[in-house]
C-alpha cells in the first residue's frame, strides 16, 4: 500500500466515549510558538436543545518544550458548520490545562476544553474548525474536524445486537432436527440462509468502513460496545509503523491498523475485538484454526447421529474415514464463510507494496496459498460445492453437475477477488469502489447465466441486487461528487437499507420458518433420498383418488422417472380395494400380474418380500386360473412396491451378449481404465481404493496401478508429480483381489507403471503372489506355444504388464530379450522355457530364488511385457509385447503410416491419455478400435461421451468383445419409446421424432437416411 497518495484528511484519528472525532491540522505554518496537534478527542451529553461538548486535545511545541512556555492567555473558539447551517463563531472555555513529559515523545500541552453546539436542524454531526489563539490574535493551533455524537443506547444496542441475533436465529433454523415434508432443497435454503446472513454482515463491515468518515453503519453507534468501536485507539504513530516509513511522523492518531477508513480489520478479529498490530496477526489466524476445527466437529457429529452405528468397534474403525470424508464439506462450510474477510487481511498485510519488505508479507502470503488451495481442492473434489452458494440442487437451470461445479467456481472467486480488493486498494477509493461494484455486477450476471431470470427473486438474487443497490451510493462518498451534508445523507440512506436487509430479509422469514419448525409434528431428521421420496409420492397421490400404490413407500425415484412414475402409479389400481391396505391376498396379486403387469411366468415377489420379513413362501404361477390358486401366505404392500421397483422388474433387461471367447486374447478389445486410483483430476487430487472398486464393478478388465517408493521401504500407489494422495500398494493389491471377479470372470490385466528402486520392485512382487495366490499367472500355460491363450483359457485369472527397459544398461538389454514370451517353443518337449516366467514361492528368501541380476517382478510379466511402440519396421515378429503409446503419438502414427503394423503378429497395443488433460477427460475410443488397437484406456472417472461409447461396446461383454471381420450388412433399428418429458407441441398432431446418429469406423458407405415420425397418438406417419 502506498501511503505516499494519501492525504491528511482522509487519514483516520482517534474516537473517544461519546463521540467520533476525525481531524486534521489545518495550520498554514508552524513556527516555534505553533502547537502542532497530536490528539483531539470528545465527549458529548445530548440536552434538549443542544449538545455540551468537551475536548482533549492534545499538542506540542517545535523545538520547545511546551511545559517551559507560557500558554495562559490561550483563547479557544470554533466555527460550526451543521447541516445546512453556517453557524457564526462559538466560544469555548479551557476548564483544566496541564503538562506532562514522556521518555520518548518529550514534552506535551494538554487542554480540556468545554463548549455547547446547538441541535442540529436534521442530522446530529458537525463539522467545526477549532483555533487556540494568544491575545495578540494569532492562531496558535488549528483543527479541522467531523464529530459525531453517540446515537442513543437504545440504538447503539439494536447495532450491536440485531446482527447477532439474526444470524443467531438464522443457525438454528438451519440445525434444526425436523422431518421435511417437502423437498430436499428446503434444508438447503436454511443452511444457506445462515451463510447468507454472515455474508451480508461482512458486507456491511466493509460497507460501512468505506464511509467511515461519515454516518454509516459504523459511525453512529458509537460506544465500547458497538460494532464500529472495535477499532481501539492504540496511540501515536511509531516508528516501526509504515505510516511513519510514508512521511506521517506525528498529529495522527492510529487506529488499530485501520487508515483511510477502509477495513484493515477482518470480521474474526472484530467480533473479539482484537487489534491487529503488526504482532498479533496471530489473533485471526489461530481464531480461523478454532472456527475450522469446531465446523469439523460439528459436522462429524452430525454424520455420526444421522448415520449412527451400533457396534463400538465398528464405530472405531470407521472413526477415519468417516473424519476425512467430512473434510471437504467443511472446507467448503468455512470458505463460503470466512473466504471474503481472511482474503482482506492477508492483503492487507502488503501495506509498503513490495511481498517481503513487511514482517507480515510471508504469513499473508501462505494464508492466501492455503485459501486458495484449500478451495480448488474441495471444487475438484466435491461435484456438490455449490450447494452452500446457491438455494438448492434445483436452482441451476442449464447443466446440473456443470453448472453447479462453475457456478461455485466464479462464487468463491470473486469472494477472494473482493477481499483483495478491500484490503489492497484501501487508499485508492475511487478504484476501490469501481472494482467492488464491478464484482457485484459480475456476482449477479454470473448467477443469472446459470440458475436463469428466477435468480432474481430468490433471496440471492435479491440479496444481491440490494447490495449493488447500496454499495453504488457510496460514490457519494468520492471527493468532488457531494458536499458534506448530502454524503451524510446517504450513508443514513445506506445504514436504513442495511437494517431493513437484515430485518424483512432474513430476522422475519427466519422466525416465522423457527415458528413453523417447532410446531412441525416430525420431530427426527431424514435423509435427503426420504426427503425426495416422500414429495414424489405426494405428486403421485395427487393423480387419482383410488391411488393406493402412492400410499406406500419407495426405495428409489429420480427426476428422469418422474414421467414413468406417474404412469404406473395411475394404472388400473383399482384391484386393490380401500380395505386391502395391510396386506395383499395371492388371488389379488395373480389378478394384478396378469390383468395390470401382463405377466405369464412366475412371479417373484415372494422373493422380495423373504428380504423383509425373512419369510419362505411361495407364489403359484399367474398363468393358472384364480380357481386352481392354492392358500399362500399374504404379502404387504412394502414387498409389492420393492419388486416393482427391484432390479427383476425392469422394463430393460440386461442379457449378457454371447461371444467366442475361445480366440486368442489379442484378438479382443479389452475395457481398460486409465490410472485407475485416481476419483478426479489428474493433479492436486485425492487417490482412493475406491477407483479400483468402481472400475471393477462396471466390468472393467484392465486397470492402471502406478507405484512408487515409499517410506519405510514399502512401495506406494500414486500420480507422481502431480500433487495427489498416495495409497499403500498392499492395500490397492487386496481391494482389486477382493473385486477383481465380482462382474466378470474373464482375465484382468494389471497395468504397472513402476518407478520404485530394486528393492522394493521385488516386494511388489511378492505382495502379489502372496494376495493373488494361484489368480496370478507365474507361467505359460503350455498347451499355448504358438498364439496366446484365449480368455476361456485365463478365466479367472491375473495378468500383468510391466514395461521392459528401454535400453541404457547393457544388462537391461539382454533381460528385455529375455522377458518376452518366445513364442517357437517345442510343443513336444518336456522342458519350459524360463523365459515365459518362473514359478516363485514367497516363503523362500530372494537370494534363493533368483540371481543378483534377475529382475522379480519382469518375470512375472508372462504375458505382459511392456514396451512402447517401435518404427513398423522394428517390430519384433517372433514374441509378443504389450506396446504402449498415447493418443497424439497414435494420430501422427496413423497420419503418417496409415496403419499400425502389427498384421499378423501376437502384439496387442495399449492407447493412454496425453498428460495434458488433467481435468481427465477421455479422448474417443472408436478412433482406436477401428486400428485393431485392443485397449484404449480411459479415465472411469469422467461420465462423458467417450465414457459412455466405451460402455456401450462392452454392454454384456463381460469386458471382451471380440475383433469383428468387416462385413457388409444392412441393419434394421427398431426403437420403443419408453418415456419423455417436456415435449413442445403435444396437444397438435404435429409427428415427433427419434433422432438417432450411427458412430462407425467408416461412414463414407452411410448415405441413406429415413425419416419416420408417430403422432401423439401412437400413429407412424413419414
Amino acid at each position: 500500500m502506498k501511503l505516499s497518495r494519501v492525504t491528511h484528511c482522509m487519514l483516520l484519528t482517534a474516537g473517544c466515549r461519546a463521540a467520533y472525532v476525525q481531524f486534521q491540522d489545518c495550520s498554514e505554518s508552524h513556527d516555534s510558538s505553533s502547537l502542532i496537534p497530536e490528539s483531539f478527542r470528545a465527549s458529548v451529553e445530548r440536552g434538549r436543545d443542544n449538545f455540551d461538548w468537551k475536548f482533549d486535545l492534545i499538542a506540542g511545541l517545535t523545538k520547545r518544550n511546551s511545559c517551559e512556555a507560557d500558554l495562559s492567555d490561550i483563547v479557544p473558539r470554533f466555527a460550526v458548520v451543521d447541516y445546512g447551517n453556517h453557524t457564526p463563531f462559538i466560544s469555548g472555555e479551557i476548564v483544566n490545562k496541564t503538562c506532562f513529559t514522556s521518555r520518548f515523545l518529550g514534552s506535551r500541552s494538554k487542554f480540556t476544553i468545554a463548549t455547547s453546539f446547538n441541535r442540529s436542524t436534521l442530522l446530529d454531526t458537525y463539522k467545526t474548525t477549532f483555533e487556540l489563539r494568544n491575545s495578540d490574535n494569532t492562531t496558535l493551533s488549528c483543527v479541522r474536524a467531523v464529530l459525531t455524537p453517540a446515537v442513543p443506547k437504545a440504538i447503539r444496542l439494536l447495532g450491536l445486537w440485531l446482527p447477532i441475533i439474526t444470524f443467531t436465529l438464522a443457525c438454528l433454523a438451519a440445525c434444526w432436527p425436523v422431518r421435511q415434508s417437502t423437498k430436499s432443497t428446503t434444508k438447503n435454503s436454511l443452511v444457506a440462509r445462515a451463510i447468507d446472513v454472515l455474508a451480508y454482515i461482512q458486507f456491511i463491515f466493509f460497507s460501512g468502513a468505506l464511509s467511515l468518515r461519515y454516518p454509516g453503519f459504523f459511525q453512529p453507534l458509537v460506544g465500547l460496545c458497538g460494532w464500529s468501536t472495535l477499532m481501539l485507539p492504540t496511540g501515536v504513530v511509531e516508528r516501526g509503523s509504515p505510516y511513519a516509513r510514508s512521511g506521517v511522523e506525528d498529529g495522527i492518531y492510529e487506529h488499530n491498523g485501520t487508515i483511510t477508513g477502509a477495513p484493515g480489520l477482518e470480521l474474526l478479529t472484530q467480533m473479539t475485538g482484537s487489534p491487529t498490530k503488526s504482532r498479533s496477526w496471530m489473533n485471526t489466524f489461530v481464531l480461523s484454526l478454532i472456527v475450522f476445527l469446531f465446523l469439523y466437529i460439528s459436522s462429524y457429529i452430525t454424520h455420526r447421529l444421522k448415520h449412527g452405528e451400533t457396534s463400538p468397534g465398528s464405530c472405531f474403525a470407521n472413526f477415519r474415514s468417516q473424519f476425512k470424508t467430512q473434510y471437504w464439506a467443511v472446507v467448503r462450510l468455512f470458505l463460503s464463510c470466512f473466504m471474503l474477510p481472511l482474503s482482506a487481511w492477508a492483503t492487507y498485510q502488503f501495506v509498503d507494496g513490495s511481498i517481503y519488505g513487511y514482517e507480515n508479507s510471508a504469513m499473508a502470503l501462505i494464508v492466501l496459498i492455503l485459501l486458495s488451495a484449500g478451495f480448488y481442492w474441495s471444487w475438484s473434489q466435491d461435484p456438490e460445492m455449490a450447494s452452500l452458494v446457491m438455494q438448492g440442487p434445483g436452482s441451476v437451470g442449464r447443466n446440473s453437475n456443470k453448472g453447479h461445479k462453475y457456478c461455485a467456481l466464479v462464487v468463491f472467486f470473486l469472494m477472494m477477488l473482493r477481499g483483495c480488493i478491500l484490503g489492497g486498494l484501501q487508499t485508492y477509493n475511487s478504484v476501490q469502489v469501481g472494482l467492488l461494484l464491478a464484482c457485484e455486477a459480475l456476482h449477479l450476471a454470473s448467477m443469472v447465466y446459470w440458475a436463469g431470470f428466477s435468480h432474481f427473486v430468490s433471496l440471492p438474487g435479491i440479496l444481491s441486487m440490494t447490495r449493488i443497490a447500496l454499495f453504488s451510493l457510496h460514490i457519494g462518498f468520492l471527493p468532488g461528487v457531494t458536499d458534506h451534508s448530502g454524503r451524510m445523507l446517504v450513508a443514513y440512506i445506506i445504514l436504513c437499507g442495511h437494517l431493513a436487509v437484515l430485518i424483512f430479509v432474513f430476522s422475519i422469514p427466519t422466525a416465522f420458518d423457527l415458528i413453523k419448525l417447532a410446531f412441525s409434528n416430525h420431530p427426527c431428521v431424514i435423509s435427503d433420498v426420504e426427503n425426495d421420496r416422500g414429495a414424489v409420492a405426494a405428486n403421485a397421490s395427487s393423480s387419482g383418488d383410488n391411488n393406493e400404490l402412492a400410499k406406500y413407500p419407495l426405495s428409489y425415484t429420480s427426476r428422469s422417472s418422474r414421467t414413468l412414475l406417474d404412469m404406473i402409479a395411475s394404472r388400473e389400481t383399482k384391484l386393490f380395494s380401500h380395505e386391502s391396505t395391510t396386506t395383499i391376498s395371492p388371488e389379488l396379486l395373480s389378478l394384478f400380474t396378469r390383468t395390470v403387469q401382463g405377466e405369464d411366468k412366475l412371479s417373484q415377489v415372494c422373493e422380495v418380500s423373504k428380504e423383509f420379513t425373512g419369510s419362505s413362501s411361495t407364489l403359484v404361477g399367474s398363468a393358472e386360473s384364480d380357481l386352481d390358486i392354492q392358500p399362500a401366505t399374504d404379502i404387504s404392500p412394502d414387498s409389492l412396491a420393492a419388486h416393482l421397483l427391484s432390479n427383476s422388474n425392469t422394463a430393460i433387461q440386461s442379457i449378457p451378449t454371447s461371444h467366442d471367447l475361445d480366440r486368442p486374447v489379442n484378438e479382443y478389445f479389452i475395457s481398460t481404465s486409465h490410472n485407475t486410483y485416481l476419483l478426479g483430476r489428474q493433479v492436486a487430487t485425492r487417490s482412493k481404493l475406491e477407483g479400483y472398486v468402481e472400475a471393477l464393478s462396471r466390468g472393467c478388465r484392465s486397470v492402471e496401478v502406478d507405484c512408487w517408493n515409499g517410506q519405510r521401504g514399502q512401495p506406494i500407489v500414486k500420480h507422481g508429480y502431480s500433487l495427489t494422495k498416495s495409497i499403500n500398494f498392499r492395500d490397492v493389491i487386496k481391494t482389486i483381489k477382493e473385486h477383481a471377479f465380482a462382474a466378470s470372470d474373464l482375465p484382468l490385466w494389471l497395468s504397472l507403471e513402476v518407478h520404485c528402486n530394486k528393492s522394493q520392485r521385488d516386494i511388489m512382487a511378492r505382495i502379489m503372489v502372496e494376495v493373488f495366490g494361484e489368480c496370478l499367472v507365474t507361467e505359460p500355460v503350455p498347451e499355448y506355444t504358438k498364439t496366446l491363450p484365449s480368455p476361456n483359457q485365463l478365466r479367472g485369472k491375473i495378468l500383468l504388464k510391466v514395461k521392459m527397459p528401454q535400453g541404457g544398461n547393457p544388462q537391461d538389454s539382454e533381460q528385455e530379450d529375455d522377458d518376452a514370451a518366445n513364442l517357437d517353443l517345442e510343443q513336444n518337449g518336456d522342458q519350459v522355457n524360463p523365459d515365459w516366467g518362473v514359478q516363485i514361492d514367497p516363503g523362500i528368501p530372494q537370494s534363493e530364488q533368483n540371481g543378483p541380476q534377475e529382475d522379480l517382478l519382469q518375470s512375472l510379466a508372462i504375458y505382459g511385457a511392456g514396451k512402447r511402440l517401435p518404427a513398423p519396421d522394428a517390430i519384433d515378429t517372433h514374441r509378443n509385447f504389450i506396446y504402449s503409446i498415447s493418443e497424439t503419438n497414435l494420430k501422427k502414427r496413423i497420419n503418417k503410416e496409415h496403419t499400425l503394423g502389427l498384421t499378423d503378429t501376437q502384439h496387442m497395443v495399449r492407447v493412454y491419455p496425453d498428460p495434458s488433460r488433467v481435468n481427465s477427460s477421455n479422448f474417443n475410443p472408436l478412433e482406436c478400435w477401428k486400428h485393431g488397437v485392443q485397449m484404449a484406456a480411459l479415465n472411469y472417472q469422467t461420465d462423458d461421451f467417450q465414457m459412455m461409447l466405451n460402455d456401450a461396446m462392452f454392454a454384456g461383454s463381460l469386458g471382451y468383445v471380440l475383433k469383428a471381420q468387416p462385413e457388409p450388412k444392412q441393419i434394421r433399428i427398431a426403437i420403443d419409446v419408453l418415456t419423455a418429458k417436456d415435449l413442445p407441441g403435444l396437444e397438435g398432431e404435429s409427428p415427433l421424432y427419434v433422432e438417432l446418429e450411427l458412430l462407425l469406423p467408416d461412414m463414407s458407405g452411410q448415405t441413406e437416411i429415413v425419416y419416420s415420425g408417430v403422432n401423439v397418438f401412437g400413429d407412424i406417419q413419414g
